[in-house]
């Protein structure tokens, strides 16, 4: 009796070990397996899941959820590798020295995105927990880029020249006022000087500048404007999705 009772325990073990290994390698009907303390040892339940993958809808653009989103996993110092775009969809590849990280973006609206994040050790176990508090970070920067403050970043132009610069720039305007494109200048930047330009919450924005000494230097893009009565030809800038403070840079070198 007691060595049949010791093979119907080995059949046991070996059983929950097969059903196991079946789960991990097929993903078909399992969406949770629990390994007997028998197996995992010192009497706990080890569960590995499939579909613990959290998910929310925002209020705001995928642009604006995909600047949240990079804010939060520096906030969380988590490393962003990349953002790639698919049909309609958004990933964003992140990870941790544990977990790999997949943020996937798709618009509901124009206004509203549903996000979902994917948090795995090991290709299999995931980890509910700190997909649950991206998602959380992700909505406190909505909250925070939300304010009249943040809504619109300011642009610099910087001139690393050892002469002044004159410096025009075309961008989106409609801070306080209906969004129309708009020319602005001449904006005079001496020799180190900082100045602010504009302020746009679109990601891209042109730039033309030029010296007045009698070997004058341009810099110049293949966009013709007009400014003051005259086209001048600008080049194009892309500041990203992150809608931070940008400052252009204007080297003699």
């Amino acid at each position: 009796m007691r060595i049949k009772l010791a093979r119907m325990g080995i059949i046991r073990q070996v059983t929950a070990g097969v059903s196991l290994i079946s789960c991990i390698w097929l993903f078909v009907g399992c969406a949770q397996v629990v390994v007997p303390g028998t197996l995992a040892g010192g009497g706990e339940f080890y569960r590995y899941t499939t579909s613990n993958v959290p998910k929310k809808t925002f209020m705001g653009s995928v642009n604006q959820v995909t600047a949240a989103a990079q804010s939060a996993l520096k906030k969380m110092d988590i490393q962003y590798h990349s953002l790639n775009h698919e049909d309609s969809e958004t990933e964003m590849i992140a990870s941790t020295d544990e977990l790999d990280i997949t943020i996937t973006m798709e618009p509901i609206t124009s206004t509203t995105t549903k996000v979902s994040v994917n948090a795995v050790r090991d290709h299999v176990i995931k980890d509910k927990a700190t997909a649950a508090e991206i998602l959380f970070q992700i909505n406190t920067e909505l909250k925070r880029s939300a304010s009249p403050d943040n809504n619109y970043p300011r642009v610099f132009a910087k001139n690393n020249c050892r002469q002044p610069i004159d410096i025009i720039v075309y961008y989106l305007a409609g801070k306080n006022q209906p969004e129309t494109w708009q020319t602005r200048g001449w904006f005079n930047v001496g020799p180190g000087q900082k100045k602010h330009v504009a302020d746009t919450h679109n990601r891209y924005i042109y730039f033309y500048g030029e010296t007045r000494s009698a070997d004058k230097l341009t810099w110049t893009g293949n966009i013709s404007q007009w400014f003051e009565g005259k086209r001048y030809p600008f080049f194009k800038i892309d500041m990203g999705t992150a809608l931070v403070d940008f400052t252009q840079s204007f080297s003699c070198d």
